[in-house]
């Protein structure tokens, strides 16, 4: 079953939907949060007409699980801002002024407590994720390393490290992680448009990786063979994040 309802959004004092999967059965449940809600379930509702098609999935899955995907500004510059943790130079995107910070402290403080009184959660760290893609997996990753505290998963499908991987960089380098951390992080090798850039994105998403385990998480960095930047691709990935997540 999937349940509506909009809440009061504060980082850009608007309201947004949010669309909570709840799977068959009793008891509670692990919760999975996902940015771009608009595209996690049905290709009807989704920003480009395909969705993850999470629905599906997650009835055919064998482990219980609650998704709650917000929805994102559907203008292109806020959504930047919204889903950009960081204040870029001036040379780089126009001197971005992210509130992505502003956005997780929201979830954090306003999102989850509200899931947790109103469904069947468990709402422990332990029990609790995070996942998106491109921006929104920028955002997944910003979460899960600098909220430890509440999220140790992440699915951090095609993130886009590139605009800002100093900042991430030094984020990470500076984050408390705790070793139970489990984070997902891909790219495809079509969403460069050379070969060249292919390479650029390969080594920071490596390096990304490589300041995640130095700090105890566990990683899987997943190269996508001919993927491309979109929900039709970023869908194939389902089955091997979950399952590295939460089945492992």
């Amino acid at each position: 079953m999937i349940r509506r309802f909009e809440i009061d959004f504060t980082p850009s004092a608007d309201r947004r939907m949010v669309r909570v999967y709840i799977p068959e059965g009793e008891g509670p449940c692990p919760v999975m949060y996902m940015f771009d809600g608009q595209n996690a379930f049905d290709d009807r509702e989704a920003a480009y007409g395909r969705s993850w098609n999470l629905r599906t999935f997650l009835e055919e899955w064998p482990k219980r699980m609650i998704v709650v995907a917000l929805q994102s500004s559907l203008e292109r510059d806020r959504r930047l801002a919204e889903y950009c943790p960081y204040h870029l130079e001036p040379k780089l995107w126009e001197g971005l002024r992210g509130r992505g910070r502003a956005t997780v402290e929201w979830l954090v403080d306003a999102l989850k407590p509200r899931i947790d009184r109103e469904f069947d959660t468990l709402p422990s760290r332990a029990c609790t994720g995070v996942m998106g893609a491109s921006m929104g997996a920028l955002m997944a990753l910003y979460a899960a390393t600098e909220r430890n505290d509440v999220f140790s998963k992440a699915a951090c499908v095609s993130p886009r490290l590139a605009m800002c991987f100093a900042e991430a960089s030094s984020q990470i380098g500076s984050a408390q992680i705790s070793p139970d951390t489990r984070i997902y992080l891909s790219w495809g090798e079509n969403e460069a448009r050379d070969q060249r850039l292919l390479a650029r994105t390969t080594a920071q998403s490596l390096t990304a990786a490589n300041l995640l385990m130095a700090k105890g998480a566990r990683v899987y960095p997943y190269l996508q063979e001919d993927g491309r930047h979109c929900e039709e691709d970023w869908r194939r990935q389902v089955p091997e994040f979950m399952r590295f997540l939460w089945l492992e």
